[in-house]
């Protein structure tokens, strides 16, 4: 994947003081069109964090809500999906990188001066998405849902003597 080059959300930590601190973004379509294969083809997204720095870390907890557009599963239509999630990210200062970052720790090193979140939040916005993202019943394309019975229809009135395994069968005799 690519890494988003906007400096909307980079945090710069050099300096901050120990303490609470709160930070908005407005997330739009550019922000995942700067990611190759992005499944959401569009965003209004509001982020609201709440970062509070120790000495040693940098606790992030909020949420992040808004709609998104995605591909239907069943007619290949846009659809906008409400999404709402909360997210929590644990940033250490360490020298050395003998702890590996995961999903809800981040290490840094004590000099960094920013700390990009821009790939934190593509994650927890994807992971957000269920996994079927289907229109509700009857709202998909029907054009589309009438060519998919059709195929259904005639699969399930297809010969069977036209199947793949049928050599296989012979060599049960």
């Amino acid at each position: 994947m690519n890494k988003v080059s906007n400096r909307e959300y980079i945090i710069p930590i050099k300096g901050m003081s120990v303490g609470k601190h709160l930070v908005d973004f407005s997330i739009g379509n550019e922000f995942f069109e700067e990611y190759d294969n992005s499944q959401i083809l569009g965003a209004l997204l509001n982020v609201k964090l709440e970062l509070e720095k120790s000495s040693t870390l940098i606790e992030i907890k909020g949420n992040i809500d808004g709609s998104v557009t995605v591909e239907c599963d069943r007619c290949l239509e846009l659809m906008e999906m409400k999404l709402k999630t909360d997210v929590k990210l644990l940033v250490k200062f360490v020298k050395t990188q003998d702890e590996e970052d995961n999903d809800e720790v981040m290490t840094l090193e004590p000099s960094e001066s920013e700390l990009d979140l821009s790939q934190f939040l593509y994650d927890y916005i994807c992971l957000a998405l269920p996994i079927q993202r289907a229109h509700p019943q009857g709202e998909c394309d029907p054009e589309m849902i009438e060519k998919i019975n059709a195929l259904n229809k005639k699969a399930l009135d297809g010969d069977d003597s036209k199947s793949p395994f049928d050599k296989l069968k012979d060599l049960m005799n």
